[in-house]
């Protein structure tokens, strides 16, 4: 009976749930749009950081590919035409949740499967429990991994005769809304919840700044998320997929 339920859930998991190849993409919060400005002009100054305790190397990649695109590298921001910061804020690992769904369906299949074997009311009861706990443990095995990669960017754009700058900006916490993907059992289970787990802070305090400067420069900013889903997938075997999408985004918006 186990061989039946297990393979009845396993059947309906791998119908539309079950990630065997990496999925990746990456989103821009909002478009960014520079001045165009001369061949000669076309010099930028690039700074990476990284706040997120994970090994990112997104700086030469993005370098390799402006060169390619025929901007020149500076070394003086103020010698620069454009100055690009860009910073990883987070990488953050976590699992879609299978089990209940999958247990609610091994629990139908089992008591279906008890019911034919023994024709009573007792092997229905037993053959839903047993499927239950088969079904869950089988979700459980079969939950994909996702990891998610934040990166906030600032351009800067040098402007003939300065500008006047209004920094007035009402910041919160950044948020990630995660949603389900495709698939059978993903129409029932939880949420997503990170892996290791925790309590989380939620602060309604609202920081509003407002600044009046002369500069140099314009500046515009925007953010990323670099995503890849699959079964047990380990960071250290995406984070290139991952850069490389990253980096040719942002050298598209110049």
């Amino acid at each position: 009976m186990i061989r039946i339920i297990l393979g009845l859930v396993a059947l309906v998991l791998l119908s539309g749930c079950l990630t065997t190849q990496t999925q990746s993409k990456v989103t821009m919060s909002q478009s960014v749009f520079i001045d165009p400005v001369s061949k000669d002009k076309k010099n930028i100054f690039v700074s990476t950081h990284n706040t997120s305790g994970q090994k990112v190397d997104l700086e030469n990649k993005i370098i390799k590919e402006l060169l390619a695109k025929g901007y020149s590298i500076s070394d003086d921001p103020q010698k620069a035409t454009y100055i690009l910061q860009v910073n990883v804020l987070y990488v953050d690992v976590k699992k879609e949740n299978n089990a209940a769904p999958a247990g609610a369906v091994g629990g139908v299949a089992g008591a279906g499967v008890g019911a034919y074997n023994h024709g009573s009311a007792t092997g229905t009861v037993v053959g839903g429990l047993l499927g239950a706990a088969v079904g869950a443990l089988a979700g459980k095995l079969m939950e994909d991994t996702i990891i998610q990669m934040q990166v906030d960017i600032n351009i800067q754009q040098k402007i003939e005769g300065g500008t006047t700058r209004i920094n007035a900006t009402a910041n919160q916490q950044a948020e990630v809304k995660d949603g389900r993907r495709h698939g059978f059992f993903n129409s029932f289970a939880g949420d997503v919840a990170p892996t290791q787990g925790g309590g989380k802070l939620n602060d309604d305090q609202i920081n509003y700044d407002k600044q009046v400067f002369k500069s140099d420069f314009s500046q515009k900013r925007t953010s990323m998320l670099a995503e890849a889903t699959k079964l047990n997938l380990k960071f250290d075997e995406v984070v290139q997929v991952l850069e490389d999408k990253i980096a040719t985004q942002i050298v598209g918006i110049f």
